[in-house]
C-alpha cells in the first residue's frame, strides 16, 4: 500500500488514470485488516497524497473536483458498512483528505454527502474515533455546511458519551467530549445555541469522571457551553432593547402632519403609500440658515434615512405628496408654490406657462407658520 504513496509522488498527474484500480485495493486492503491501525496508517496516507501529486496548477477545474469525487466517492460507500475496520479506515482515510490542502477543489455536494454520510456513522454501533475526528476536520475546514449538520451531530456525540460511560470505555468519552467541544468552538453559536442546555448539563456530570484527562476535556467543553450561554444572554437583552426603542420612535413618528402652502394655504398631506417627512418640518435650521440642497438633503437622510423616494406630486385638492427619488426631480416641475405635472419639459415654468431662469428651490414648511419657504442659497442676513 505505501507504494502506491511513493508512485503518486514520482508520476503525479499520470497517477490518476489509476485511481479506480488504487482505491479499489485500498477498499480490499481495509476490509480485511482486521483493525490493523499500521495498515489503516498506511491507507490514510496513500489518498491525500494521491490528491496532492494527482493536481498540478495546470489541471482543469472540474478535473481537479472530478479526482477528488474519485478519491471521496468509494470511502463513503464503505463508511456506513457494518465492518467496523472498513468503516474505521474509511472515516480515518476521508480525514486525511479533508485535513489535505487540495480538498479545497471538493465540491460542495461532495462534501454534504461526506457530512450526510458520517452523521449516519455516528448513530450506528460501529462508530470509532476516527469518525468523530472526521467531524471535527469537517467542522474546521467547512464549517459552514457542517452548520446545518450542528444539532445533530452534538446529539450524536452526547449519546457517544453516554455509551461511553455505560461501556466503560474511558477513550470514547473523551473523544466524544472533544467533538461537542470542537463544534461549539468552530461553528457559528447560533447553529448550537439550542443545545446549550443539556451540554452543560452533560459536561457537569463528566466532573465526576474517574479520569482525569476525560474531566479535563469535560471540564473546558462547559466552561465554552456556559460562555456561549451567558453571551446568547445578554446579546438577547441588548436585542429586546433595540427593538422596544425603535417601537418607541414609530409610533412617535406615525402621527401625521399638515404642511399650508404659501398662496392658499392648502393642506399638504403625503400619500398612503409614502411615509410622512416628519423631520422636514422639525429643524429651524433648516429654515433660517441659508443651507444649500445637498445639505438639506443630508439632513433628511440623517433624520429619517428610511424616506420612501418618490417624486412630488400635486393632489385634486391642491397639497403635494412631500418625497424623494434619489434627490432629483425627473417628471415634475417646481414653481413659487405650484407643480406643474404636465409639462413635456425638463425645465421650470411659472404660472403662465413662462419658463423661468432658475429652478425655483425645494419647499420647505416652519413648525411656527405652516408656511413653506425656498431652501435655495439667499444672501447672508446681517
Amino acid at each position: 500500500i505505501s507504494l502506491y504513496e511513493v508512485l503518486a509522488r514520482v508520476h503525479g498527474p499520470k497517477i490518476v488514470p489509476q485511481i479506480d484500480n488504487i482505491m479499489a485495493t485500498i477498499i480490499k486492503t481495509l476490509t480485511s485488516s482486521a483493525g490493523s491501525f499500521a495498515l489503516h496508517q498506511a491507507c490514510s496516507k496513500v489518498v491525500p497524497a494521491i490528491a496532492r501529486y494527482g493536481i498540478d496548477p495546470t489541471t482543469p477545474e472540474d478535473k481537479k473536483r472530478h479526482i477528488i469525487h474519485s478519491l471521496c466517492k468509494p470511502l463513503l460507500d464503505s463508511l456506513l458498512g457494518s465492518q467496523e475496520s472498513l468503516s474505521s479506515g474509511a472515516a480515518l482515510c476521508l480525514k486525511a483528505l479533508v485535513d489535505s490542502d487540495n480538498w479545497r477543489f471538493a465540491s460542495d455536494e461532495m462534501v454534504n454527502e461526506v457530512c450526510l454520510k458520517v452523521a449516519g456513522a455516528l448513530e450506528k454501533p460501529t462508530q470509532t474515533n476516527s469518525h468523530m475526528g472526521l467531524v471535527m476536520a469537517l467542522a474546521k475546514h467547512n464549517g459552514l455546511i457542517v452548520e446545518a449538520y450542528a444539532r445533530l451531530l452534538i446529539q450524536y456525540g452526547l449519546g457517544i458519551l453516554n455509551a461511553g460511560i455505560v461501556e466503560g470505555n474511558s477513550q470514547k468519552r473523551l473523544s466524544a467530549v472533544q467533538m461537542v467541544n470542537f463544534l461549539i468552538k468552530c461553528l457559528d453559536p447560533k447553529s448550537v445555541f439550542s443545545e446549550l442546555g443539556l451540554i452543560i448539563e452533560e459536561m457537569e456530570k463528566c466532573q465526576s469522571d474517574q479520569m482525569a484527562y476525560v474531566r479535563g476535556a469535560a471540564f473546558e467543553a462547559l466552561q465554552t457551553a456556559r460562555r456561549l450561554a451567558a453571551e446568547k444572554g445578554s446579546k438577547f437583552q441588548r436585542e429586546i432593547g433595540s427593538i422596544t426603542g425603535s417601537n418607541v420612535c414609530r409610533r412617535d413618528n406615525s402621527r401625521r402632519r399638515n404642511l399650508w402652502g404659501e398662496g392658499n394655504r392648502s393642506p399638504m398631506t403625503t400619500s398612503p403609500e409614502s411615509q410622512t417627512v416628519d423631520s422636514f418640518v422639525g429643524y429651524d435650521s433648516l429654515i433660517e440658515s441659508p443651507n444649500s440642497t445637498s445639505e438639506v438633503s443630508r439632513n433628511l437622510d440623517y433624520d429619517r434615512r428610511s424616506v420612501n423616494r418618490k417624486l412630488w406630486r400635486r393632489f385634486e385638492n391642491g397639497g403635494v405628496d412631500v418625497s424623494l427619488k434619489d434627490g432629483f426631480y425627473s417628471e415634475s416641475e417646481v414653481t413659487h408654490g405650484s407643480v406643474n405635472e404636465n409639462s413635456e419639459h425638463d425645465e421650470f415654468s411659472d404660472d403662465t406657462g413662462n419658463y423661468a431662469d432658475g429652478f425655483a428651490g425645494f419647499l420647505q414648511g416652519s413648525p411656527r407658520n405652516g408656511a413653506l419657504r425656498s431652501t435655495t442659497p439667499s444672501p447672508q442676513r446681517s
